[in-house]
């Protein structure tokens, strides 16, 4: 194939390695401290606020990128930095050392990709972008949408859809020719409408407006921000435990002119029942991989919203709760997960814990414990918990609680269970 130099799989890491060492080391507190753009010009580690820390993780990180370290060598390279600093991190070890090593390379690739291109020589050659989603365990529906989707190389839809557009994201652009897409038989795409739709940051109460289908923080093009220089100012951690960023928040991308905008998410239980559930299933394992944000991870009957005296049906999870999960209930496994949505609209037995907050439990070949609550004010609902349990454990998880439905000793008797309730 005429591109295949310009291929991801084929490119040489001069120009991700050249991406890399040309950031600044930014010691931050939270993921969030650096925005977007900001990324393309400093290198930073949710957490290692140390510059030590950080020098040593970044060494490991060059190393993995110049082709000296696999993922397998990497965690061990992780697991020794971390024992060096005696670094305390969120998330466990072989989890997190993926993450750092899938996400830099990930991004450092993008921008190489993008820096070839976008030279005189390619874009004269290669005119036209196409998305390519690649297959993966988790695919977005969003994404297998984009793919196959062929515009202008300076189309500004690229500006924000480059990929990378989310943790894990496996997409790709692949070039076109003129040639090649006459020989296809192909035509140029509309671009994709930008779809707004805001997203809370928990931990400051900050909203921001994501492309719909893109994962908070990575609404932006790596390899443009780097090329025309439109990181955010980088500076240096603040040292109160309490402060904010650490640097002034980067420019929000360009907004989509305005008929493109829906400045709101259709909530998930307004579409046909096959894509809803497969959708929350997916956020919420998207969500186990990298616990940050929230999710929608299901909808409770009108019943036990009245009983939350919640506004909304929907329950969200958080991923401060799913690093809770990962450490409390590290044995349960995507078929696990992937029945939230499952537990939380039928759940065969509902108790109150407080005003505002219900246990239900739930019976599929197993029986499954969770925990809802809802806000103070009854604008959302949070699902705080979720095991395998047994009848008996169940039996005194409820007892003194008032039953508001359904009959515990109705259900089968199961086999196992997680060992921390």
């Amino acid at each position: 194939m005429a591109d295949g130099p310009l291929r991801a799989a084929q490119l040489p890491p001069s120009q991700a390695l050249e991406f890399l060492r040309q950031k600044l080391n930014v010691p931050t507190r939270h993921w969030d401290d650096l925005r977007q753009e900001a990324h393309a010009r400093g290198f930073m580690v949710a957490g290692a606020a140390s510059e030590a820390l950080l020098a040593d993780l970044r060494q490991a990180v060059d190393r993995a990128i110049a082709g000296e370290l696999t993922i397998k060598t990497f965690r061990k390279e992780f697991d020794a930095i971390v024992a060096k600093h005696g670094w305390v991190h969120h998330g466990a070890p072989g989890w997190r050392s993926d993450l750092i090593y899938t996400v830099n390379m990930a991004m450092a690739h993008s921008a190489g990709r993008y820096a070839r291109m976008t030279t005189p020589e390619a874009l004269e050659m290669f005119p036209y972008w196409e998305y390519v989603h690649n297959t993966c365990l988790h695919p977005r529906p969003q994404h297998v949408a984009w793919s196959g989707t062929i515009l202008r190389a300076d189309d500004p839809w690229w500006n924000t859809h480059f990929p990378p557009n989310g943790w894990r994201c496996h997409c790709e652009v692949r070039v076109i020719s003129e040639r090649m897409l006459r020989q296809s038989g192909r035509m140029l795409s509309q671009a994709p409408p930008i779809n707004a739709l805001p997203w809370r940051n928990k931990r400051t109460g900050e909203i921001l407006y994501v492309p719909e289908g893109i994962d908070p923080g990575f609404a932006y093009n790596p390899g443009k921000a780097w090329k025309e220089g439109k990181a955010a100012h980088i500076g240096p951690v603040p040292a109160a435990e309490d402060a904010g960023p650490a640097h002034a928040p980067a420019p929000h991308p360009a907004a989509p002119e305005p008929t493109a905008i829906r400045p709101g998410a259709t909530p998930l239980h307004d579409v046909p029942d096959l894509h809803r559930d497969r959708a929350r299933q997916e956020s919420v394992l998207r969500l186990r991989d990298h616990p940050v944000g929230n999710v929608e991870a299901g909808v409770v009957p009108d019943a036990v919203r009245q009983a939350l005296g919640s506004d909304t049906a929907s329950v969200r999870l958080s991923g401060e709760t799913m690093e809770k999960q990962i450490e409390k209930h590290g044995d349960l496994s995507e078929a696990d997960y992937r029945l939230v949505p499952q537990v939380l609209a039928g759940p065969h037995v509902v108790a109150r814990q407080d005003d505002r907050r219900l246990l239900l439990f739930h019976h599929d070949g197993q029986l499954y414990r969770a925990a809802v609550k809802a806000t103070a004010d009854g604008s959302e609902n949070y699902l705080l918990s979720f095991h395998r349990t047994t009848k008996e454990k169940a039996r005194k998880a409820l007892r003194n609680l008032p039953i508001l439905s359904g009959d515990l000793e109705a259900l089968p008797e199961d086999v196992e269970a997680d060992d921390d309730e």
